[in-house]
């Protein structure tokens, strides 16, 4: 294999993602070629050919020409198919539910806002079927609506909808769960960002599109889990740090309160000592007239 052969293994780290368009490679190979015993197999993504070889420890993947572009641990392939299992079952029990976009029923009721179009409950019912393109469809739509900034979300999105029709691949991309548009516009942010002159960018708008699909097409699943599993790991810690400072400073109230008293009795006491007043002394060889009485 050559210098620029790309190793993937099971290690989550930003350079250990495929990329595009060799996510979408793994993918077709792992709906297609992984369950079969044949060892060698061939997938066609956007009318290219690649190649498949299954080895012991790791799976190479070539171009049509036979060319090594980069191979995967066999335990990782394993791993992101049982992901993917998981996912279609749980498709599949959810199936039989028909999403009314986000409004809930005493919304509709009370006319909070409008119901659902005929075309937005047939979207639904594509989507819960299983048809990619209407769930990419439906998902897009939905986060429109709950966008914050519309005028900038509008024509991005709109291209998203018209690039999901004309390919399979980007619905399916735009379909992922972890995939949302608020993380789409940061993604556009720090890409204007690096262009950046002082703090002034000029992006052209099929420019910016582009980094919109980029952005789906990115293999971050794993990055995403990764770090979802450290903001849920430094949520506990501060959690448990929060409740010792508590419980201290709780212990710390008594101590303090115990010196407080302490304090308090040795203040008390000399002034009880002092409450008779001192016998004036009479200088020697006089008596006090007090004295006889």
């Amino acid at each position: 294999m050559g210098e620029n052969v790309r190793h993937f293994t099971t290690e989550q780290k930003d350079e250990n993602t495929y990329g595009w368009p060799w996510n979408e490679v793994v993918k077709k190979y792992l709906e297609s070629g992984y369950s079969s015993d044949q060892k060698e197999c061939q997938v066609t993504i956007r009318e290219k050919e690649y190649k498949i070889l299954k080895r012991d420890a790791v799976t190479v993947f070539y171009d049509a020409d036979g060319n090594t572009l980069f191979d995967v641990t066999n335990d990782r392939l394993k791993r992101e198919y049982e992901s993917d299992r998981g996912e279609e079952e749980e498709n599949e029990e959810d199936s039989s539910f028909v999403e009314m976009g986000t409004a809930s029923l005493a919304d509709a009721v009370t006319g909070n806002i409008p119901a659902p179009t005929p075309e937005e409950v047939e979207t639904a019912k594509k989507a819960n079927a299983g048809d990619v393109l209407a769930k990419a469809k439906q998902k897009l739509e939905e986060e429109l609506k709950q966008a914050k900034d519309k005028d900038f979300a509008d024509p991005i999105i709109t291209h998203l909808l018209k690039r999901c029709e004309e390919d399979p691949g980007m619905a399916e991309d735009v379909a992922q769960a972890h995939k949302t548009w608020s993380k789409c516009f940061k993604y556009i942010q720090d890409q204007a960002r690096k262009r950046a002159k002082g703090n002034c960018a000029a992006i052209r708008d099929d420019v910016v599109y582009e980094w919109a699909e980029d952005y789906f097409r990115l293999d971050d699943k794993a990055l995403e889990e990764k770090k979802e599993k450290e903001r849920k790991e430094q949520e506990a810690k501060r959690k448990a740090e929060a409740a010792k400072k508590k419980t201290g400073s709780g212990k710390q109230k008594k101590k303090t309160d115990g010196k407080k008293d302490d304090r308090e009795k040795k203040t008390v006491e000399p002034e009880k000592k002092n409450d008779r007043a001192p016998k004036n002394k009479e200088p020697e060889g006089q008596m006090s007239l007090f004295d006889l009485l």
